[in-house]
């Protein structure tokens, strides 16, 4: 399995997609050193650093492996977080980079150099030669985690717009953060101003000087930018881009709805009782009775009896496939959500 796509996630239009693809390989190169490459390389510097405590003993002290046990964790779970939904944000990979890289060293690469200092003292320079790669390893993930971040998004480009990455536009005391179905903004203007608009609650974007207008229902929100006129070509492709989805989920979700009542129209609850067949629709309405020649030595009274048991036994089995088909959908809409 891929780490790293080799085409840009998350994204269906071939024309975007080409756009960006430049971008998105300078991109997963930095992102591979940064995320996968140096936290790994960290974690054999604290693997072979528990090595070297066995130098001159007889059996290798188990807490001296550690170190080493934790920075491989802290690799593993940066790699993990990646694959499952660090992709998705860019902004994140700083931070989450900094931290796990910064944790390796913490809990295994200075530990695990005094422990081995402590019991190798022969081997004193590889020690602190190995303590200043993990260092160094460390620095540098951090410093491609942010390249790869400003190569994937610095000066954005109108094909930034249909992707699923936050956009944040920068200015003299203002932060716009453009994001999958909202747009935010922050002002520092005498006092800090919070605020922030659904699409969907967006009529029309307009371009002012310094200033990007959203016209809503409700009134206009007046939005200070450096570059008016990007800002608005990439919200104006963002909120294309977020209507599109949503038409496509809607339809969707219409013909998933439609399978589901196609589903419920066929189902057919049947029991068969003492030679009475019955068959009943998913209201429980009966649609069919069957009685074999055996019936007719059947009293009227126990006749009646069974005819009644089988059809109840066939709405059971009606209801029954009913609640199926709808805790399937149900199923499938949460984990389509959960994603």
């Amino acid at each position: 399995m891929t780490l790293i796509p080799h085409a840009i996630p998350l994204i269906n239009d071939p024309q975007v997609v080409h756009a960006l693809a430049a971008r998105w390989r300078r991109t997963r190169t930095l992102l591979l050193l940064s995320v996968g490459v140096l936290p790994v390389a960290i974690g054999i510097v604290c693997i072979v650093l528990a090595g070297m405590t066995s130098a001159g003993q007889r059996i290798m002290p188990w807490w001296s492996a550690i170190p080493a046990v934790a920075a491989a964790a802290c690799a593993w779970a940066l790699l993990s977080w990646l694959r499952r939904n660090g992709l998705s944000d860019p902004h994140s990979w700083l931070p989450a980079t900094t931290l796990m890289t910064g944790a390796q060293l913490v809990l295994g690469v200075l530990p695990g150099s005094g422990i081995a200092l402590r019991l190798s003292p022969g081997a004193a320079i590889a020690v602190k030669a190995l303590c200043a790669a993990g260092v160094l390893g460390a620095g540098s993930a951090s410093a491609l985690a942010r390249l790869a971040h400003r190569s994937l998004l610095s000066a954005p480009i109108l094909e930034l717009g249909s992707t699923a990455f936050p956009l944040v536009l920068d200015s003299s005391g203002a932060r716009v953060v453009i994001g999958t179905d909202r747009v935010d903004w922050t002002t520092r203007h005498g006092s800090r101003v919070d605020a922030g608009v659904s699409f969907a609650r967006i009529l029309r974007v307009t371009a002012h000087s310094h200033a990007i207008m959203l016209h809503t229902a409700s009134g206009s929100w007046t939005v200070p930018v450096a570059d008016p006129a990007t800002a608005q070509a990439l919200l104006r492709r963002r909120i294309m881009w977020w209507e599109e989805r949503r038409d496509a989920a809607a339809e969707r979700e219409q013909r998933r709805y439609l399978d589901l009542v196609t589903l419920l129209a066929a189902v057919s609850g049947e029991a068969t009782r003492g030679g009475i067949s019955v068959t009943v629709d998913s209201n429980g309405l009966t649609t069919g009775i069957a009685l074999s020649p055996e019936v007719r030595e059947l009293e009227p009274d126990l006749l009646a009896a069974q005819l009644m048991a089988c059809v109840q036994k066939a709405r059971v089995d009606a209801r029954k496939q009913v609640q199926d088909l709808v805790l399937d959908h149900a199923g499938d809409q949460m984990a389509k959500a959960s994603h």
